[in-house]
């Protein structure tokens, strides 16, 4: 129709973008006697701007315009300007004493467009030192004949990060329309004048040795402490007049660790070459203060659902629901009981019924553990159920060389996650129509039956609450890579010809087996964050990948 907002439209929009990037470096390098001294300073620019514009308008005149007397009316105008700076100045000095003692310390002054003024910049130091123990004086020569390098590292340091965007310390405003006879205006926006940068500190210590020229072991643990957290679009009061703030300073996060890494060349001779390397890592996250707008449980009563929260001295990635304890086998079993272990009752001397939430239990129901003694399941038996952070990561493999032959392996694992494997809960909630796995034939049917599964309730009762029952181990081992490939020997190129210096065939396979006992579908889930828990949501198995190929040199 010609009325219609489509009819006859236009549209004349443009946008402009312009992005420049500048480094300079200076490097002074000096070496006299024993002494060595390397100093460098960069500084680094950036600036990006960006203009748009659009203005649609529909009715234009037209032929097929059955009223001329229209004109054309304007859909939308819109336009945009924005403007993003940042500078960066660096300086670092490294001084080394007689290739034994070395001295690095390091000062980024920063700054960045997207705060104000107060805070726009930020000074962040660093410094280290290593001591090549090896290349000691006093080391021998019997013990240099083993100890082919041994060094120590310690260093500490401060970095910044900024938020994303442009000019958050304006606030900004948006036109409301019309209010009785005149035009009005309101804030979207909060002025943020007083954002800062979020610093973390960081601790390092490090050994590197080297065995017999064979054996090459690496060792770092590190200590970070992340103070003024950048929070980005957290929800606030509807009394400020603001929905969410864009960002905001708040919260302190400590992760300290471990990473240990070794090669060791275990047989070498004329033909033969064997060679292994491994390497483990351990992260353990603390909220040492909870951001001053957090909420304490993200959390609503109902089946399949789990608490979200972060607990100061907790890590992030901590689980929290019911602890399962199977099934009501008969009327006995479904009453309340108190800490001693005896039956409840009400006033009249009758036995107290378990609730799960406001439904009484019967035989064949879900049962977990009333923490607090009431009677009721609710959010007062919540419990921590574990964490997603796995213990420990590893990884490593082996490397065969014989003759023109080589045989390369790599496998990877993680030890100690936990995952809430949601896709089993659904197949074995037994609440709709959707299909089931098998495991539910082994469901509750009559008192004796001995399962960990409840009795079917078709779109009732509260049989799958967020409890242990899906919380799994996910630990597990794969082979991520067996590779094999062979270089044709240099007499075969030679009675070829074509000028070919060298060729390789190759065949790999990549994630070709998995050793776990999870029950999901890929153990390899995504590791935890604030604001999410980490969930299995039938994760596609990882694909069996094939290549086969030949490199040729000419």
């Amino acid at each position: 129709l010609w009325t219609n907002t489509n009819a006859n439209r236009s549209t004349d929009a443009t946008s402009d973008a312009f992005c420049l990037q500048s480094e300079g470096k200076l490097i002074y390098n000096n070496t006299w006697d024993k002494h060595n001294l390397i100093g460098t300073a960069v500084f680094r620019t950036y600036q990006s701007q960006s203009f748009s514009s659009s203005n649609i308008t529909y009715g234009n005149a037209s032929t097929s315009l059955a009223d001329p007397v229209v004109g054309s009316v304007v859909a939308s105008s819109s336009s945009g300007n924005s403007e993003r700076r940042s500078v960066e100045m660096i300086g670092q000095l490294v001084y080394t004493y007689d290739s034994r003692y070395v001295l690095k310390a390091t000062v980024n002054h920063s700054g960045n467009s997207a705060m104000g003024k107060g805070n726009r910049f930020g000074t962040f130091p660093a410094f280290g030192l290593a001591w090549n123990v090896d290349k000691e004086h006093f080391i021998s020569n019997k013990v240099k004949n083993w100890l082919t390098e041994a060094k120590i590292r310690v260093g500490q340091g401060w970095a910044g990060k900024a938020p994303d965007g442009a000019a958050y310390y304006y606030g900004a405003y948006q036109s409301l329309g019309q209010y009785v006879d005149m035009s009005a205006i309101y804030p979207v926006r909060m002025q943020l004048d007083k954002l800062k940068w979020q610093t973390t500190r960081e601790l390092d210590f490090g050994i590197d040795v080297r065995l017999f020229d064979k054996l090459g072991i690496t060792f770092d643990y590190y200590d970070k402490h992340t103070s003024d957290l950048l929070l980005e679009d957290t929800s606030l009061p509807s009394t400020t007049g603001y929905s969410t703030i864009k960002w905001l300073n708040s919260g302190v996060l400590t992760n300290k660790g471990f990473e240990l890494r070794f090669d060791y060349q275990i047989f070498k001779n004329k033909d033969w070459v064997i060679t292994a390397n491994a390497n483990m890592s351990r992260n353990i996250n603390k909220v040492e203060e909870l951001p001053s707008t957090w909420k304490f449980d993200n959390y609503t009563f109902g089946n399949g659902n789990y608490a979200l929260r972060i607990v100061e001295g907790s890590p992030i990635g901590a689980f929290y629901g019911y602890r399962y304890k199977g099934v009501y086998q008969n009327t006995e079993d479904t009453y309340a009981r108190d800490a001693a272990g005896n039956v409840m009752r009400d006033y009249k001397g009758n036995a107290i019924v378990m609730r799960n939430g406001t439904t009484l239990a019967y035989a064949g129901d879900a049962k977990y553990e009333d923490v607090n003694h009431d009677g009721v399941i609710n959010e007062n038996d919540i419990v921590y159920l574990g964490n997603a952070n796995p213990k420990i990561i590893f990884g490593g493999g082996i490397q065969v060389k014989w003759k023109d032959f080589t045989l390369t392996t790599y496998f990877y694992g993680r030890y100690g996650q936990k995952v809430i494997n949601s896709a089993r809960m659904s197949l074995e909630s037994m609440y709709g129509t959707s299909n089931q796995s098998t495991a539910v034939l082994q469901r509750w049917r009559h008192e004796g039956d001995n399962t960990e599964i409840p009795r079917a309730l078709y779109g009732m009762g509260y049989n799958y609450l967020g409890s242990d029952r899906f919380v799994e181990d996910a630990s597990f081992l794969r082979l991520k890579t067996l590779s094999v490939s062979w270089n044709l020997p240099k007499r075969w190129l030679t009675k070829i010809g074509w000028g070919i210096t060298k060729a390789n065939v190759f065949a790999t396979g990549y994630d070709l087996i998995t050793w776990t006992n999870y029950k999901g579908q890929d153990p390899e889930v995504s590791l935890p964050s604030a604001t999410s828990l980490v969930t299995d949501k039938a994760t596609t198995p990882v694909t069996k990948r094939f290549a086969f190929g030949i490199t040729i040199n000419f």
